[in-house]
């Protein structure tokens, strides 16, 4: 039997996603913070770890290359996984078209369906209010215009500056590109609850 490149990639990919997945499995204390934000639908860290084989089909389905490969050995166990750097471009969850392309494609459920954008769980949008200008005496509403779900996810306090409700961010970081401070005022910490569903 003759492989192309593809079929080869793909074993390639799954033998190494398992091998690196059994290792992240056994090491001591299991439980693994994530040092990057994951795509929409993405597994708890370890077990988008031991699920991702490293294919890169994400990162080309993506209509806005949000999604980006972290290479390179200070990665860790992490090299070769696709994150989004939220401050350089978002995630704009597929706007415009019926379906996540990055859950579309994924071979191993690495990124599993979500029941609709409000259930996506990337990670969580957290305000520095030492340099968020509208904690600072100045009026700026960037991140509010920017989030995908204003008065939700992001609203305003009676001295109109923004808090976001933990419950309902989604963590695209759409809100974190807006910002005009540098560095961002408002980053997005990566997260491990991460919900499923059905939009594909």
């Amino acid at each position: 039997m003759s492989w192309n490149r593809r079929q080869f990639m793909l074993v390639a990919g799954i033998a190494t996603g398992t091998g690196i997945g059994a290792w992240v499995q056994r090491r001591p204390g299991r439980a693994l913070e994530p040092a990057l934000v994951r795509p929409p639908g993405a597994r708890s860290e370890a077990e988008f770890l031991a699920t991702c084989i490293r294919c890169g089909q994400c990162v080309t389905a993506c209509p806005f290359d949000s999604i980006k490969l972290a290479v390179g050995v200070q990665f860790g166990v992490s090299n070769g996984s696709p994150y989004v750097d939220t401050r350089e471009t978002p995630c704009y969850l597929c706007q415009g078209r019926d379906r996540l392309e990055c859950i579309a494609v994924c071979p191993t459920s690495a990124l599993q369906p979500v029941a609709d954008d409000r259930s996506i769980r990337m990670g969580l949008a957290a305000i520095d209010e030492s340099k968020c200008l509208a904690y600072n005496g100045t009026v700026c509403r960037s991140c509010w215009h920017a989030c995908p779900f204003p008065n939700e996810a992001i609203r305003f306090d009676n001295r109109l500056r923004p808090v976001v409700d933990m419950s309902t961010c989604i963590g695209c970081g759409l809100c974190d590109h807006a910002c005009p401070t540098d560095p961002t005022s408002i980053p997005v910490r990566p997260n491990v609850a991460l919900s499923t569903g059905s939009r594909t």
